[in-house]
């Protein structure tokens, strides 16, 4: 009787542990909270927030795929700076964003390429990523400093 009971006990237990080792631990960031600490790194002034329809209407993300965001562009047409931070909803709602910025990236790389060359080549030290269900792209000559803004966000 001892020996069921021992028994049982060891399985239970490498069943906790099995299930424990095959757990992944999903990181989140809250997006609002980190838009403070992106803004003490821009001048205010030069920059404006983007809303949902704005979004919608500048890369074509629907707000029904969106948890949370951080949109943020330079107020002047000649300065390229772009702070964009998304928590999808899903899995499909983050591909689907990964390939609007994606196709947003490019654009601007093809709008500055021979008229803009400062501009272009600091699109070109950036990129777009995705990360579990966040995607970003962050284009702005602090992009690193941003970026790891944006990475030491994630609990």
């Amino acid at each position: 009787m001892m020996k069921k009971r021992l028994m049982a006990l060891v399985l239970a237990l490498c069943l906790v542990l099995l299930c424990a080792c095959g757990a992944k631990t999903v990181k989140s960031s809250d997006l609002s909270a980190l838009k403070a600490d992106i803004l003490a790194h821009m001048n205010p002034d030069d920059v404006m927030e983007l809303n949902a329809d704005d979004i919608l209407e500048m890369y074509g993300i629907q707000a029904a795929d969106v948890k949370q965001c951080v949109a943020l562009i330079a107020k002047e047409s000649l300065n390229s700076d772009e702070v964009l931070l998304f928590e999808a909803v899903d899995d499909d709602a983050a591909k689907r964003i990964l390939e609007k910025l994606n196709n947003r990236y490019q654009a601007k790389l093809n709008e500055t390429k021979d008229y803009l060359p400062d501009e272009y080549t600091k699109i070109s030290a950036c990129k777009v990523e995705l990360s579990g269900r966040y995607v970003s792209m962050i284009v702005s000559a602090d992009a690193e400093e941003l970026t790891k803004l944006y990475k030491d966000s994630f609990k």
